[in-house]
Parts: structure tokens; C-alpha cells; sequence
């Protein structure tokens, strides 16, 4: 219940919310850069919040539960009910993690259902059935439709699914995924869920750099999840030590872990977390929330090759204070920096029903202001993709006499238009308040709140 917008997206799925309760429409309206899943997810999380300030944030939180619970799941199907809690309290704690099931993020919701299908996967290598085998094909195919990025969970999956006189399995999983992705993206339009969170992407996309990616990956790692690197690192120089030494390894596996045939747990989540490796590492741009995927498979290794309680404890326990301190921002978020704080207050003032546009849209919705449907995201990808440009923003003021303020933040967004201030002045914005050189808060003194745009 942070009283700030946390990160950026935070702002924007805020936003969001805010343009769907006037009536906006998932990506006819309201722009969503995300699979067609997760606007829906989102206005289903406000509704239940009854459409208070932080009532999107439902969303994030109830993602954290699922995904935890969904670890724990996974780990009863390769390890003991201790080992299983011990993989779900690690994935609890991680700093990743609660950086996206904290704040509105797609990544969230996104993670927590693709982890309940590899959970259901695992159970099904032990238990197949036809039953399983739809479930697993509903969760993925969710998770798809929130977020392409989950696609590697689809190789555990695939390995679990994959067996002699298994055809009839496979074919409801992936029916049963299609019929997830059809049904959440035809009421939207298939055109427009192309354009918005397929064609855009392609538009920002730029040449891969993986060794930029995996030094950002491996600092946010070591910034945000220590706990989970420490203790999977454990777990593997113990697991290679003791089978030098031919001793067991870790926590015995259940009775029908043992059972089992075809290929082993190290197939099913080294071929999950390998493949997020490789998609992180050639994606671009890679955002710091993203590497929280491979948080779950490492978290799942770590208590399926558990070492000791007495060696975690004395490789962990140093490891916390370092932890907490690299959380803190995310656990204690505080109130907003003075220059935000002051911009929110001068949105609050503005005439009932008053439109914003902002380059930072958690300041309009922080601020309890809606924005036009199709500026709730404002990102730099739109920005360089030619999506928003300081003509597109000026027509977009001059057609609705709502917008009472535009909002510029930052440098690189809509600081990055020169030709913006005079625009506006143009359409009869004057400014209200500069902060320093690229945060300016323009005004429109004879805006009209209740006409119609």
C-alpha cells in the first residue's frame, strides 16, 4: 500500500485501471503492450478492491501467493515437505520476486501461473492423466497470454509430456492452451492485440547484446536475490562433492519420485531455467523485473539437491543482512521524493474530472486523475518506436478538452521533444510549475472537465 507509484509500470497498469473504470477497452482503447490476458486480470483485481487507489495492486499480491504456492507444489513433487517449503521460502523472500508481485506488473500474474503449470507437470510425470494434462495446457496458456516471456516454462512441460501412448495428453494440453489464448484475445480484436503486444515489441526491439544482458543479470541477481544464488550454489557444490563421494544426495525423494521413469528432475528444471537463461540473455532490452523468472528453477534446484540445514545456515546467514539491505526499498517503499509529492498535489487541485497526460503516468494516478486510454503508457519503447510524438500528443490535446495538464518528467520521454512546449502553448497551456530543467507541469486554465472528447 505504498503511497507512490514504486516502478514505472506500476504507474502505467495504475493508470490503466483508472481508464477502464470511465469505460476504456482493452487495447481498442486503452493501449496494453502486454499479451490480452492481463488488463482483464487487472480490472478484475480493481473491481474486487472496489475500485480504490491501490485496488490494482490486488493483482500483484495475490500473484505472489500463487506463485509461492506454486513452488511449494512443484518441490512436493521432487522433494520432501521440507525441502518443498524450504524451495518456497526462498522464492518468498527473493527481492526479485517481490519487486514484481508487489507493484502492478505483468511479470507477476505471468510467473505464478506458468510455475502452476510446471508444478502440475512434475505431478503429472508421476501421476499422468488426461485431467492433469488440460490443466497444465489452462495454466501455460494463461501465462502466455499475460506474457510471452514465460515461454521456457513450455520445456518442462514438453518434457513431462512427452511418452509413449501419450498422444491423447499432449493434444488436450495444447487444445486447451489455444482455447485459453483464443478466448482471452477475440473479444479485444486480433488485430489489435497483434499490433499492440506483438508488432510493438518487434518495432522497440534492437540488436541483442548478451554480454551487457549477462552482466545485468547477474549484478541484479547478486543485488535482489543473493539468498536464492547462495543457496542453489550450495546445493550444487554439495550435490557434486557427495556424488564423488557416493553418498546421498539431499533430501530423499518420495515414494513415487523413485517410481518414475523417463527423463529425471534435472532434465525437466535445468531444461526450464537454461532456456530462461538463454531467452534473458538474447532479449533486448532486458529490464532488471525480467531476470525474477529464474528465480522458481533455481529456487526448485536449490531444495531438490538440499545440502544440510547446517550448511545453509552458515552459508545463508551471512547472506541476510546483505539481502535486507538490497530489499529495503521495496519493503519499506516510503513516501514520494519531494518534486512528486509537490506535481501530485498541484493534479489533486485540478477541476473535478480533469484529464492528465504525464511521460510518468503513476503521477496522474497517484493523484486520483485519469488519463486518455491510449497515453496510459507513455515508455520510451513508444517514444522510439514512433508510437507517441510531440504531434501526436499536441492533436491528441487539442481533441479533448478534458485534458486539463500534461506533465513532462523526464529527459528522455517527453523531455526529449523539443518542439512540445511550444505545441502546447499553441493549445493554450501555460506553465504551472518547473522543477528543474526537464520536469515542467503544463496547465490548461480554460479546460472543460465536462465535455466530452
Amino acid at each position: 500500500m505504498a503511497d507512490r507509484h514504486v516502478t514505472f509500470d506500476d504507474g502505467v497498469f495504475g493508470a490503466s485501471a483508472v481508464a477502464m473504470r470511465d469505460g476504456g477497452v482493452p487495447f481498442r482503447d486503452v493501449f496494453s503492450s502486454q499479451g490480452p490476458l492481463f488488463l482483464p486480470l487487472v480490472w478484475i483485481a480493481d473491481l474486487s478492491g472496489l475500485r480504490t487507489l491501490d485496488a490494482p495492486r490486488i493483482l500483484a499480491v495475490a500473484s505472489g501467493v500463487v506463485l509461492v504456492l506454486a513452488v511449494y507444489a512443484a518441490g512436493r513433487a521432487v522433494t520432501t515437505r521440507a525441502g518443498a517449503i524450504f524451495a518456497a521460502a526462498l522464492v518468498a523472500s527473493s527481492g526479485g520476486i517481490l519487486w514484481i508481485t508487489g507493484p502492478v506488473n505483468a511479470d507477476g500474474p505471468a510467473l505464478a501461473l506458468a510455475t502452476t503449470a510446471v508444478a502440475l507437470a512434475l505431478h503429472y510425470r508421476l501421476r499422468p492423466s488426461w485431467q492433469l494434462a488440460v490443466g497444465i495446457g489452462l495454466a501455460l496458456g494463461a501465462a502466455l497470454s499475460i506474457k510471452s516471456l514465460v515461454l521456457p516454462a513450455a520445456v518442462p512441460v514438453g518434457i513431462a509430456l512427452l511418452g509413449p501412448r501419450r498422444g491423447r495428453d499432449i493434444a488436450a494440453a495444447v487444445g486447451a492452451a489455444l482455447v485459453v489464448g483464443l478466448v482471452a484475445a477475440v473479444p479485444w480484436g486480433l488485430g489489435d492485440v497483434w499490433d499492440q503486444s506483438v508488432v510493438y515489441h518487434l518495432e522497440a526491439a534492437g540488436g541483442r547484446t548478451p554480454g551487457a544482458n549477462l552482466r545485468k543479470i547477474a549484478s541484479t541477481l547478486g543485488d535482489r536475490d543473493l539468498l536464492v544464488v547462495v543457496a542453489a550454489a550450495a546445493a550444487a557444490t554439495c550435490a557434486v562433492i557427495r556424488r564423488l563421494r557416493g553418498t546421498p544426495v539431499g533430501d530423499t525423494p518420495t515414494t513415487d519420485s523413485a517410481r518414475t521413469t523417463g527423463p529425471g528432475i534435472g532434465w525437466l528444471l535445468g531444461g526450464w531455467l537454461v532456456a530462461i537463461l538463454l531467452l534473458l540473455t538474447l532479449e533486448h532490452p532486458l529490464w532488471r523485473p525480467h531476470v525474477a523468472h529464474l528465480v522458481p528453477p533455481l529456487a526448485l534446484l536449490a531444495a531438490w539437491r538440499r545440502p544440510s540445514w547446517r550448511m545453509l545456515a552458515i552459508v545463508l546467514v551471512p547472506a541476510l543482512a546483505y539481502h535486507v539491505v538490497h530489499t529495503t526499498e521495496i519493503l519499506w517503499p516510503g513516501g514520494a521524493p519531494g518534486d512528486e509529492a509537490a506535481v501530485v498535489t498541484e493534479l489533486q487541485s485540478l477541476p473535478d474530472g480533469a484529464l492528465v497526460i504525464s511521460d510518468d503516468p503513476g503521477l496522474a494516478w497517484r493523484a486520483g486523475r485519469g488519463t486518455p486510454p491510449d497515453l496510459v503508457d507513455t515508455s520510451i519503447l513508444r517514444i522510439e518506436s514512433g508510437r507517441i510524438t510531440s504531434e501526436s500528443l499536441a492533436d491528441a490535446v487539442a481533441d479533448d478538452p478534458q485534458i486539463c495538464a500534461v506533465v513532462v518528467w523526464s529527459a528522455v520521454r517527453f523531455g526529449s521533444f523539443e518542439e512540445l512546449p511550444a505545441l502546447l502553448e499553441d493549445e493554450g497551456f501555460d506553465v504551472a510549475a518547473r522543477y528543474d530543467d526537464s520536469r515542467v507541469l503544463y496547465v490548461r486554465p480554460d479546460c472543460d472537465p465536462g465535455s466530452q472528447g
